[in-house]
C-alpha cells in the first residue's frame, strides 16, 4: 500500500507500520519527491466488512454493508454444499455471520 503525500500529492512509501488493534495500523511514510521530502505518520482503519472471510476471527467485528444480501448469504450457507479444504495459512473458525454482537456470543 502506498499513500499520497498531502503536500505535493506523490506517492509516498511506507516505512514502518504498527499495529494498534485488529482493525486499527500506524504507519509511518517516506514521500517519494525528493523536492518535496515529508515524512509523516498515518492511520488506517479497517471499517466495514464489503465481503465476509473465509476465516473470521471471532474478536474482530466490523459492520457488514449495506449492499449485502443477508438473506441470500444465509439461504446459501444453509443448503450449500461443503467441500473438504485444509486451509494453508489460517485456522478454520466458526461463528454465525448473522448474530448481532450484542447478541451474548463472540463478537
Amino acid at each position: 500500500m502506498r499513500l499520497r503525500c498531502p503536500h505535493c500529492d506523490t506517492l509516498g512509501t511506507i516505512t514502518t507500520t504498527k499495529a494498534l488493534s485488529a482493525t486499527v495500523s500506524q504507519h509511518y511514510v517516506i514521500c517519494s519527491n525528493h523536492e518535496c521530502g515529508h515524512t509523516w505518520r498515518a492511520t488506517t482503519e479497517a471499517d466495514m466488512t464489503i465481503s465476509p472471510s473465509a476465516t473470521p476471527d471471532p474478536a474482530v467485528s466490523l459492520p457488514l454493508s449495506s449492499h449485502m444480501r443477508r438473506d441470500v448469504i444465509a439461504h446459501q450457507i444453509r443448503s450449500g454444499a461443503t467441500a473438504e479444504y485444509t486451509p494453508l495459512k489460517t485456522p478454520p473458525t466458526t461463528r454465525d455471520l448473522f448474530q448481532p454482537a450484542d447478541a451474548g456470543g463472540p463478537s
